[in-house]
């Protein structure tokens, strides 16, 4: 063997077309990705910012009505029943907008968010109160134009020791059937004023009653009221009330004007007790209004003032609270509840109070 072959190592054949190969510079392949990206940021960017400012700027405004009673038509008073509908949307609106990154934008919704709750908070956070005087429990009912289950509303009467019923949208046929199921037996004290369709009311008392009569309302509404005598307890006058509902442009000013002849709370006068279907919820400032005269609103009392009453029938909305009582503040609270009953779309509702001392 040749010394000089022996000791070099044979050479691989090069490829021509491997001399021009060489490593490509860094993010060279990048750039067109990174474009792509910043073009898709750019239009989430221009989309996510209008809808965010859009929401926070309609949750703001919707904040700022219900904070200062701003509506004055129908069209904006109603959508504030769904207050606490608005608040619990707009809370996961906020989340949202902090996902997205609009720091503006969720920072104006949480300042709305805030303001809504605030005024919710009331009225979910309360505590019993007691008066020192006679108890006596109450309970209310929307009859639907007479249709409400007789049996039921009188098995809700047994079932809470009911001293006085108030009845709404009370009629000859409801009359009839009440009477068939007893209710003279239960209640030998009452006054009544059946009539057809939805504007009669009655009052059933297992205690004496006096000052007996019917207040006539806006749009042919009306409500039956009666002084109740229990013993040891000042007499307290109490209105199953029927105000008239915002249901349209025509209905407007029935509503207002229905809501207006409503007694005003008389702390030193008369005790009062306002019971049934407002047709108004607390986030409307025409019943805060109301309440403003010197009324507390039992459930609110005891922390049940977001109970919903209103719609029981099927129908596809969410349900708010349109019956109420507004109590005298020397009335005192045990309880609230309220409870279904077939034939009508609002549930009755009950409490147990006390009254000042006679």
């Amino acid at each position: 063997m040749d010394p000089d072959t022996a000791t070099t190592d044979p050479q691989p054949p090069v490829d021509p077309s491997a001399a021009d190969a060489s490593p490509s510079p860094v993010g060279a392949h990048d750039a067109p990705t990174s474009h792509r990206n910043e073009v898709r940021r750019s239009g989430r960017r221009r989309f996510t910012t209008p809808v965010c400012w859009t929401l926070a700027s309609l949750l703001a405004a919707f904040a700022i009505m219900r904070v200062f009673g701003l509506e004055r038509t129908w069209f904006l008073s109603t959508p504030l029943v769904f207050t606490p509908y608005v608040a619990g949307l707009g809370i996961l609106f906020v989340g949202l907008a902090l996902v997205a990154r609009r720091w503006w934008a969720s920072a104006v919704a949480t300042a709305a968010v805030t303001a809504l709750v605030w005024g919710l908070v009331p009225l979910a956070v309360g505590s019993p109160n007691p008066g020192p005087g006679p108890t006596l429990h109450v309970l209310s009912s929307n009859m639907k134009i007479g249709a409400a289950d007789p049996a039921t509303i009188l098995g809700l009467a047994r079932q809470h020791l009911t001293d006085v019923l108030a009845l709404d949208e009370y009629t000859p046929e409801a009359q009839a059937a009440l009477a068939a199921a007893g209710i003279n037996a239960m209640f030998p004290y009452s006054a009544q004023t059946p009539i057809y369709g939805a504007v009669g009311s009655a009052i059933f008392s297992r205690y004496p009653i006096r000052d007996t009569g019917y207040r006539h309302l806006a749009g042919g509404y009306g409500q039956e009221f009666a002084t109740v005598v229990v013993p040891g307890a000042l007499p307290v006058l109490i209105e199953a009330v029927h105000t008239a509902a915002p249901v349209g442009p025509s209905a407007e000013s029935i509503w207002n004007g229905s809501i207006d002849q409503e007694p005003p709370a008389s702390p030193h006068g008369a005790v009062r007790l306002l019971i049934g279907d407002f047709n108004s919820t607390l986030d409307q400032h025409r019943l805060r209004t109301l309440l403003a005269t010197g009324y507390r609103d039992v459930a609110a009392q005891v922390g049940q003032g977001l109970d919903t009453t209103w719609p029981y029938d099927g129908r596809p909305i969410p349900p708010v609270t349109l019956d109420h009582m507004f109590a005298d503040p020397r009335i005192g609270v045990i309880r609230f509840g309220s409870g279904k009953v077939p034939g009508t779309d609002h549930k009755a509702i009950y409490a147990t109070l006390t009254l000042p001392v006679g």
